[in-house]
């Protein structure tokens, strides 16, 4: 049994519009914040009374005694037969791209013995704009990648030394998932094009995240389809143009410690998301109610001398981040506010990583 963590990450500068949709190239840079345990599980167990190849059990990977998200309840994802066929493309993908990589760093690929069981599982509620699909992609990249390597161990040593490794399976797991390509390292993570690599020089203290939950449910329009749908907005034209003076804010404030330059250009960001998609040919809108209610109290908030970092993904939910030493603080305000909602909470992290074989 092999099993693999990926955490999900939280984009300041967003990821919206493709230049290439089949290979999942974005039209303009982003910037975002790598998690720690909200994240996806996968596990691989291999059955050599079967043929070869991967089979999709929808069950929860079993969890190590020491595993530091034990505390959180494990989600299984609800595919259809097109959801569970996006994952073993995938996995095909992975395993086609392996002995290429692997040659890179002098390794071997594994032999075919039988077949391999995945499964997978959230730490949060899938497909509610918390990017289930960027950490799911990353760990079942990952878990496929140590199963198909001859000798495991110097596969988890060259995973924690060459982070030219991690940014090469980064590469191929962007395919089927753009933005898991950021899931692979941290805690900040910039993404232009094919490569994603953590910002350096950054002077912000370590910081803690909090999700307000509004609504958990399964958004109806995906993102993929919100990439597509975008293009149709007269706030198109434009966009890439000032996403990429935003981005240069954000690295500007996240290199100098700038928390009042960060809040105001990341909330500016996802209104200007969210945006797009209320004024598309075909308007639709993630918003709830609850969403509303939420952003009118922040406002204020990001007005102030020590805002926080508020932001949306593609969901209903509200993404808090705050100076790890203020955390008290915030939690308290945020469940005082929002007493009627589920608040999940987290920290920065380092990215993917493996939890060992059995």
């Amino acid at each position: 049994m092999i099993r693999a963590q990926a955490p999900s990450n939280i984009a300041l500068i967003k990821y919206m519009g493709k230049k290439d949709s089949q290979r999942n190239v974005p039209e303009n840079a982003s910037v975002s914040l790598t998690l720690r345990s909200l994240c996806s599980l996968a596990e691989l167990n291999q059955d050599s009374s079967q043929g070869n190849g991967v089979k999709w059990v929808p069950e929860a990977p079993a969890l190590g005694p020491n595993d530091f998200f034990r505390s959180r309840e494990l989600i299984v994802p609800k595919m259809g037969d097109a959801g569970i066929a996006r994952v073993l493309r995938h996995v095909e993908r992975v395993r086609k791209a392996l002995p290429e990589i692997l040659g890179r760093w002098g390794m071997s690929p594994a032999s075919e013995t039988g077949q391999w069981i995945l499964k997978c599982a959230n730490t949060f509620p899938a497909s509610s704009g918390i990017a289930s699909s960027a950490s799911s992609f990353a760990a079942i990249s990952l878990a496929v990648a140590s199963a198909g390597v001859k000798d495991l161990a110097t596969f988890e040593k060259a995973w924690e030394n060459e982070v030219e490794l991690r940014r090469a399976l980064a590469g191929i797991s962007r395919m089927g998932s753009g933005s898991s390509c950021r899931s692979f390292e941290g805690p900040w993570v910039y993404w232009e094009a094919e490569s994603a690599f953590e910002v350096s020089q950054v002077q912000l203290p370590e910081v803690a995240h909090f999700v307000v939950l509004v609504k958990s449910q399964p958004k109806k329009v995906s993102s993929s389809e919100a990439h597509l749908q975008v293009r149709s907005s007269p706030l198109w034209e434009g966009r890439v143009q000032r996403a990429e003076a935003r981005m240069k804010s954000v690295l500007e404030g996240l290199q100098s410690n700038d928390w009042v330059l960060l809040s105001r250009t990341v909330w500016s960001e996802f209104w200007e998301m969210h945006s797009l998609f209320h004024t598309c040919s075909e308007p639709f809108s993630y918003w709830e109610s609850g969403t509303i209610d939420a952003l009118a109290w922040f406002a204020p908030w990001i007005k102030s001398e020590n805002p926080p970092i508020v932001t949306m993904d593609a969901g209903p939910n509200i993404h808090i981040i705050v100076e790890k030493s203020q955390r008290d603080l915030w939690r308290e305000r945020i469940s005082k506010q929002f007493s009627h909602s589920v608040i999940l909470e987290d920290e920065q992290g380092r990215g993917a990583s493996l939890l060992g074989m059995s």
